[in-house]
């Protein structure tokens, strides 16, 4: 009774001193306004940009245009001038287009026909396609009979090697081709594929994230935990609060404190991007902007995650960055000074950097995080890669709910730690102890 009652007054004390410092909400004050005003103004500009820009007016492409054009002449008069030359071009008149009423002549040219001169110079064809004076076609009769001309060249190639026009209509005919059957492919489950993408950055974004938060505020328990042996207010606290309930509700309140800091920042950028949003929507309304299409898509991540699962993440996390914090008030019971600082919280440094770098450097093939199932119990490392895992289904609720309690008994143990270590340091004067003379010392004190 005596530890929770004393446990209260130091955390309310703590947390009223850090959120009310002016450091603290100048920093979180500033933060937040620049994570609510930079997405805000940046897609508000894009927006202003879109708008003022002039609507794309589609090109106008003349409906004739879609198709062939129609040549309007009444005969083609071809002059064959290789050798084995065709007599008979009745073939083509199968390959006009319906809207042609072109046949084939001998005779020579008439006002509305067509003149082709075929030629063969070396090892090429060539055929030239020209008007009888006096004509009333246009360049665009001859124009669209070229391009006939062309398309088709190869059918007179073909009857010149020897093809008989039935050989070379059966050449041309439609051809029925049946498929053999296969097989449907299922269709893909939307959230299976949001769940493979989150399989490859969740990881390596947790563990980044949780390393710098762990990293900001580790260094600010140790501070506030040193912080009665500077004031010269030690004695006071000894004597009205139990060393483990005043270390234990130092470290509950900078943790709430940094929980809350951290709150505030990400309402304010989700704030600044909702904001942005409505502004690319009433500005630009219709131009469509990526970063809206990446919000419209996390819909997909709806109902990919159990509450189980959310709820055993978040318990991790939690109680992760609580047993940081108590390992940081270690190296401040330790330190009777500020400056002592950079030797007794050398624990608490190399324990995250080691946890990080093995959780980081330990992958194999593809993977960019180590997939080992040890790192779920060990608490320093169950904190930057278990909360990903149980989300994903890679851990069951079961391995994470042991992993939980091992997190949260370490950050007990090292809690009460430090409040042993605390009472000890009271009254030590001169340099940081070694850890062998601590260790003495912890034996002794029992």
């Amino acid at each position: 009774m005596k530890l929770r009652k004393g446990l209260g007054r130091i955390f309310a004390f703590t947390f009223r001193q850090q959120t009310c410092s002016g450091g603290y909400r100048r920093l979180t004050a500033v933060l937040a306004a620049l994570c609510f005003l930079v997405p805000a103004i940046v897609l508000g500009v894009m927006a202003a940009r879109a708008g003022n820009e002039p609507a794309a007016v589609p090109e106008y492409i003349p409906e004739d245009l879609w198709e062939l054009p129609v040549c309007h002449a009444d005969s083609v008069l071809i002059h064959d001038e290789t050798e084995a030359p065709i007599t008979d071009w009745s073939f083509l008149q199968a390959l006009h287009p319906e809207s042609w009423a072109v046949t084939y002549t001998a005779d020579e040219a008439e006002e509305r026909t067509i003149v082709v001169t075929l030629r063969r110079t070396g090892g090429t064809y060539e055929a030239h396609v020209s008007l009888p004076e006096d004509t009333s076609l246009t360049q665009e009769d001859l124009s669209a009979y070229e391009l006939f001309l062309w398309e088709n060249f190869p059918a007179i190639l073909a009857v010149k090697s020897g093809l008989t026009p039935d050989q070379l209509a059966a050449v041309y005919s439609d051809v029925s081709v049946t498929m053999p059957y296969v097989p449907e492919t299922p269709p893909t489950d939307p959230q299976a594929e949001a769940k493979e993408v989150l399989g490859m950055i969740l990881p390596y974004l947790g563990v980044m994230v949780m390393y710098f938060l762990v990293l900001f505020y580790g260094q600010g328990v140790a501070n506030s935990v040193i912080l009665e042996k500077t004031s010269k207010l030690m004695d006071f606290f000894l004597v009205t609060v139990e060393p483990a309930a005043m270390v234990l509700g130092k470290v509950l309140a900078m943790a709430a404190a940094g929980l809350l800091q951290l709150c505030i920042w990400l309402a304010s950028l989700a704030g600044g991007f909702a904001a942005g949003a409505w502004l690319c929507r009433t500005l630009a309304p219709e131009t469509q902007f990526g970063i809206l299409q990446f919000f419209a898509s996390l819909r997909l991540f709806e109902g990919v995650f159990s509450l189980g699962s959310m709820a055993l993440a978040l318990g991790i996390l939690l109680g992760g960055f609580l047993l940081y914090c108590a390992l940081a008030g270690v190296g401040g019971a330790l330190a009777g000074k500020a400056e002592d600082l950079s030797s007794t919280n050398v624990l608490f440094s190399l324990t995250l950097v080691a946890s990080f770098l093995i959780c980081l450097l330990g992958g194999s093939g593809e993977e960019m995080i180590s997939n080992a199932a040890w790192l779920d119990f060990v608490p320093f490392t169950a904190i930057l890669v278990t909360p990903t895992r149980v989300l994903l289904g890679d851990v069951s609720l079961a391995m994470a709910a042991v992993s939980l309690l091992i997190v949260l008994l370490t950050a007990a143990a090292l809690c009460l730690l430090a409040g042993k270590l605390y009472r000890m340091m009271s009254l030590y004067k001169g340099n940081p102890p070694s850890p062998k003379k601590i260790l003495t010392m912890l034996k002794e004190s029992k």
